[in-house]
């Protein structure tokens, strides 16, 4: 049945590409031939849904059939159950019924199933007693039944003058499939046309199929054969070069070489599609072998097939087709390599790294970042050995696009480069890979740096080392509030649940109704969790399955001791790298050093005294303070003030403390960009208190945006304890703001107060 195999959903399809330049020609007669054939075999098709009767209920069922009182309808559910337990018993009631245009194609869907020669008899009786569409379906059940008994009379009506029939017997004698069949099918083709000829040629696809499933391959190939050498329909002779391809075998092969250099399209992909389910170097020499001289469509087609077949005696012809050509057939050719996965690719992409093509070369690029295998990586490690600055910085680039972790030897030799780009590269690139043991180097190289990128690499690097290198903290972590479910507001506080596993031990959570029960039922929900790591206030949200990681990390001393010694050794742009390494890591080690820094002159305290009021901590919140209030310069003063409003809601103390603490603020926070960061942090503070305080800035136009955010964003941790309070707030953000996120999440909260 090849001809209609070629065109089911999932099976022998061709690729992409061959999709994006197929020939849609002859498509309204091939599904055609696919609805009939569907209406041929919906006879044979059993609901699995259906419960099997007792085999005793057998009369009861035949009883049903022969009452004159029985509806349609209980006539139809007693075939659909005969078609289950029906014996000979059942077959004479059933026949009867054949020639009954409401009844015959219930009574065919019970006969077929049933194991006995008696269906076979009635059905052929059938054949010369009934008419018009019921005779159709008693022809169809007969090639269900592949009754080699009733050749004869169905080969009689392939003239009939009622085309319907005619065409059913085409199809039925396919599926008898026997060298009779056969014959008289090959002998009513000569002379017919249109949906007749594409019936018989159907069938003898069937029976073709037929007998390669029986072991009888040269009798298939001989239909094959036939139907592939025919002038037309296009789509029959796809499935006869198909059919004689794979019914050929190993032999088969010799098609490939002849259909793959047909300008036919639908033949040139036939053998094709044959091919990709045949196994075996000799198929994929004919593929690569034939695709030189190809029309570009066709050349396209091909290497995708070669690329799905991971084939690597199939390289020299695709390292052939990448280094000239059409652009398209190169880019192609480049893509298979990766696919194929085989090293031999790797000098190949490496050489066309380097093509006056830019689209060219960066393809290049990303199919050798795309290539696995420690073949690939030692060929990525000798571009970086190459001595060629441009070899080099490429190959520096594939060693991260690949992420290869092996390679901190070699990238220690590259930061004595001669070339300024390369070494810079190269340190920076350590920061993915160096450990503890090289972390000595990294400071040695950041002190010796010349130029502004290798102090930026190495900056970048000991950053790196000291993120990876980091260990959990014990007692870091406290979990404000966390809340699991739905966008739409089906949720649970889970709070108590989240603190309980991170007491426990659990570093990571995963955000599952195993964990949290269900509180939205057929909706993907999210874990959201406001908590405090390493003295940093953080929100978190992942899906559920994903998992969320909020333990606080702490960097190894004996990191930060080398960082602080190198401090006394270190010129000025080298000392503020280290300043800023010393910030990232958020230790009061690193907060001591800088503190010491702040104290001094010169640039160096001017970095310093930035870095204390950007510190990530609410640890650097004195000294901030303190600035903004004794501090003489004004610049100083600004940042100390901003610092101090962002460090003060990130103290794991109440929210009544964090309140009174911005309020002592206030007579220092005038500039409107000061107010709009005091809403920012009173937004933080979940409490009544802080809500009326942010509502006074409601009126000032400079400040209303900030205030809406702010307000809503308390008014949603407090609605359901300060109902009075977050109702007003609401009513007035709606009044006020013109953004329509917020409103309708003002408008929510306000629902769920006055609920």
């Amino acid at each position: 049945m090849d001809l209609l195999m070629i065109h089911r959903r999932g099976k022998y399809q061709v690729s992409s590409i061959q999709h994006r330049v197929r020939n849609r020609t002859m498509r309204n007669k091939q599904i055609l031939l696919v609805l009939s054939a569907a209406v041929i075999l919906a006879g044979a098709m059993y609901t699995p849904a259906q419960t099997v009767p007792p085999k005793q209920e057998e009369g009861k069922l035949i009883a049903v059939l022969k009452s004159a009182d029985a509806t349609r309808k209980d006539k139809h559910d007693a075939c659909r159950q005969l078609a289950l337990i029906g014996t000979k018993a059942a077959v004479p009631v059933l026949a009867s019924l054949l020639g009954d245009e409401e009844m015959s194609h219930m009574a065919r869907y019970a006969l077929e199933p049933i194991p006995d020669p008696a269906v076979d008899a009635a059905l052929r009786e059938a054949l010369g007693t009934v008419k018009g569409k019921p005779l159709v379906g008693v022809i169809g059940s007969v090639g269900v039944r592949a009754d080699a008994g009733a050749v004869p009379q169905v080969a009689g009506m392939l003239k009939n003058s009622d085309p319907l029939v005619a065409q059913a017997a085409a199809r039925a004698l396919g599926g008898i499939g026997t060298p009779e069949a056969v014959k008289a099918l090959e002998g009513a083709l000569p002379g017919t046309s249109g949906d007749m000829k594409l019936c018989i040629c159907e069938g003898l696809l069937r029976a073709a199929e037929g007998f390669v499933a029986a072991g009888k391959n040269p009798d298939a190939v001989a239909i094959y054969d036939r139907l592939r050498k025919l002038d037309d329909p296009h789509q029959v002779r796809s499935g006869g070069v198909r059919g004689a391809i794979l019914a050929r075998g190993p032999a088969g092969v010799a098609l490939i070489n002849e259909y793959i250099k047909s300008s036919d399209y639908i033949l040139f992909s036939a053998a094709i599609r044959a091919s990709s389910e045949m196994p075996g170097e000799a198929v994929t020499k004919a593929l690569a072998d034939g695709m030189k001289g190809l029309s570009t469509d066709h050349q396209l087609v091909v290497l995708g097939t070669l690329a799905v077949r991971r084939d690597a005696t199939a390289m020299p012809q695709i390292a052939e087709a990448a280094a000239s050509g059409d652009k398209a057939v190169r880019l192609a050719a480049m893509k298979a390599m990766p696919a194929i996965g085989d090293a031999s690719a790797a000098p190949i992409l490496l050489d066309l790294l380097n093509d006056s093509d830019r689209d060219i070369a960066n393809a290049a690029q990303e199919n050798l970042a795309a290539m696995e295998g420690p073949k690939v990586d030692a060929a990525v490690l000798a571009m970086l050995d190459s001595g060629q600055t441009a070899r080099q910085l490429k190959g520096l680039e594939m060693i991260e696009r690949r992420r290869m972790t092996n390679v901190t030897a070699a990238l220690m030799k590259a930061t004595a480069d001669d070339d300024e780009a390369v070494r810079s590269a190269a340190i920076r690139l350590l920061g993915s890979t160096a450990g503890a043991d090289e972390f000595p180097v990294l400071v040695k190289l950041l002190l010796n740096a010349e130029s502004a990128s290798e102090i930026r690499s190495a900056e970048q690097a000991l950053s790196g080392v000291c993120s990876r290198q980091a260990q959990p903290a014990a007692g870091g972590l406290v979990i404000h509030k966390a809340v699991y479910g739905a966008a739409d507001g089906r949720s649970a506080d889970v709070t108590a649940k989240v603190a309980e596993l991170v007491k426990s031990g659990q570093l990571s959570i995963t955000a599952s109704n195993a964990n949290f029960g269900d509180p939205a039922e057929g909706t993907v929900k999210q874990l959201t969790v406001d908590y405090t790591a390493g003295g940093v206030r953080q929100t978190a949200t992942v899906a559920e399955g994903e998992t969320l990681t909020p333990a606080a990390a702490v960097t190894p001393k004996p990191l930060l001791d080398q960082l602080v010694a190198a401090l006394d050794k270190a010129q000025t742009p080298q000392k503020a790298a280290l300043l800023r390494v010393l910030r990232s890591t958020k230790t009061p080690q690193a907060l001591d050093a800088v503190r010491s820094a702040a104290r001094g002159e010169g640039a160096i305290a001017d970095e310093a005294v930035s870095m204390l009021c950007d510190w990530p901590t609410a640890e650097a919140l004195p000294d901030v303070l303190k600035m903004a209030q004794t501090a003489t310069d004004e610049r100083v003063k600004v940042l100390a003030l901003r610092g101090a409003i962002r460090m003060i809601p990130l103290q794991n103390i109440s929210e009544q403390d964090k309140l009174a603490g911005l309020k002592k603020l206030l007579p220092m926070v005038q500039r409107n960009q000061d107010k709009q960061l005091l809403l920012g942090a009173l937004g933080n503070i979940a409490s009544a208190d802080a809500l009326a305080m942010i509502m006074s800035y409601m009126d000032d136009p400079a400040t209303k945006n900030e205030a809406c955010f702010a307000a809503v964003a308390v008014a949603e941790r407090i609605a359901e304890t300060d109902k009075a309070a977050v109702t007003e707030a609401m009513q007035t953000v709606i009044k006020t703001t013109t953004n329509q996120a917020l409103t309708r999440r003002a408008r929510q909260v306000l629902n769920k107060a006055r609920n």
